[in-house]
């Protein structure tokens, strides 16, 4: 009966559309419902951008990877391979999207999901090799294992055939079918940010706290109040205003109102809040979404930032876009971004450097000219690699140290006509 079970619920086809959560058989996958925070709010992928440093993190490294220069090349090692004309997969992923959309589309996936999904929808009719590949939102796909071992795809609930199916995971574990989403995994922290985005919001909305009061000795009326609060205004409200003398008869006193202890917790457990999602989840230098009134460990300067992000964030989902192309190309073509812009320094250090590297000879100068986009030298002159004149080899050194001896022996020898000994 078990066995009998097992083999109705692998053949089990149900007739609503498959990517609502009650359309299939297959068990839910990638937080397709969302779930509940200690927050009280619902965390899934919209919700959660919502949050300002959440979608500030995304969008950075999505534009960081969709606006990369993208090269065809023989060989996986740039200094070894030359580019080759780029492939029609690379110029248009897909039709209906511009380039940049394809890696923006493939970088959120990673970012927000932990794996993108896409269809090959044409293949060239003589290499067979993708041409066409539709980027698949998560929640329109299901992943299964049948009771064969097999693994079933459905994408908006119809079967797709294994030769169809792309897909990318940026942290998996050991057996799992599809790749760890942080949204649900970490929907407490992001919560807590929704949360505490949405407390501030009430109580810039709501609340009736003044910024100063003014107390009398005496009591007033109402129409004696809104007397003294309409003359308070006209004599002190607005820019041109803002800061003149101010003078309180009959006892009464100005007494302003501070933001309180708890307040000031509250603002800043919402940075912290912020620098958590930024650096702990997406791994974005916090200067890249707006955070700068604090020190961090990514560097001294936005230069090493920069090179902090490029090798310890962009370089995820490089690797795995890179590995999807060169797969999608015939054997000896390999996809490679190109990151020298990502990672050029300033000026000056840029100048050092390839002086160093022209005098050093092991940069040759139309190649440091290169760096800056400057034109070749005129007749070829810059493809010859230059050396120091006092770099040498120690055997050398010997035998011209030798040499010049014999030399002096052979000068001062003529000089008074003896032979020269021999050495």
């Amino acid at each position: 009966m078990a066995f009998l079970s097992r083999a109705i619920t692998a053949l089990e086809r149900r007739g609503a559309p498959g990517y609502l959560p009650w359309g299939d058989s297959t068990p839910l996958s990638n937080s397709m419902t969302g779930g509940q925070s200690a927050g009280g709010f619902i965390v899934n992928e919209k919700s959660s951008l919502q949050v300002t440093a959440v979608y500030g993190s995304v969008s950075v490294i999505a534009g960081a990877v969709a606006s990369l220069p993208l090269d065809l090349m023989t060989s996986p090692h740039r200094r070894n391979g030359k580019v080759l004309p780029p492939s029609p997969l690379l110029q248009h992923p897909y039709a209906e999207i511009s380039a940049i959309d394809w890696w923006t589309q493939f970088t959120l996936s990673l970012a927000l999901r932990g794996n993108f999904y896409g269809q090959i929808v044409q293949r060239d009719p003589q290499t067979l090799f993708p041409l066409q590949i539709k980027p698949v939102h998560p929640d329109h796909v299901a992943v299964g294992r049948l009771v064969d071992g097999t693994i079933e795809y459905r994408y908006w609930g119809q079967i797709v055939p294994k030769d169809q199916v792309i897909h990318v995971k940026l942290l998996s574990v050991p057996e799992a079918l599809t790749g760890l989403n942080p949204v649900e995994y970490l929907r407490t922290i992001i919560g807590g940010a929704l949360a505490a985005d949405n407390y501030a919001n009430s109580f810039f909305q709501n609340s009736a706290l003044p910024s100063a009061v003014i107390e009398t000795p005496e009591d007033y009326d109402e129409e004696e109040v809104k007397a003294w609060a309409r003359a308070w205004k006209q004599m002190h409200q607005g820019t041109g205003q803002s800061q003149g003398l101010g003078i309180i008869t009959g006892g009464a006193t100005l007494k302003p109102i501070t933001i309180t202890p708890a307040q000031a917790q509250f603002l800043q457990s919402r940075q912290y809040s912020a620098a958590q999602i930024s650096g702990q989840i997406f791994r974005v230098p916090p200067h890249m979404i707006g955070i700068v009134d604090r020190t961090t460990s990514w560097g001294t300067g936005i230069e090493q930032q920069e090179m902090g992000f490029v090798r310890n964030t962009l370089i995820d989902y490089i690797a795995r876009g890179e590995q999807l192309m060169t797969a999608c190309h015939p054997p000896g073509q390999f996809v490679r971004f190109d990151l020298s812009e990502r990672l050029r320094g300033d000026k000056l250090s840029r100048f050092q450097a390839n002086a160093l590297g022209v005098a050093g000879g092991f940069l040759l100068p139309d190649e440091a000219r290169a760096d800056e986009d400057l034109p070749p030298l005129p007749g070829g002159i810059g493809k010859t690699a230059l050396a120091p004149i006092n770099a040498t080899t120690l055997k050398q050194m010997a035998t011209e140290s030798v040499q010049s001896q014999q030399q002096k022996q052979n000068v001062a020898a003529g000089q008074s006509g003896d032979q020269p000994q021999q050495p």
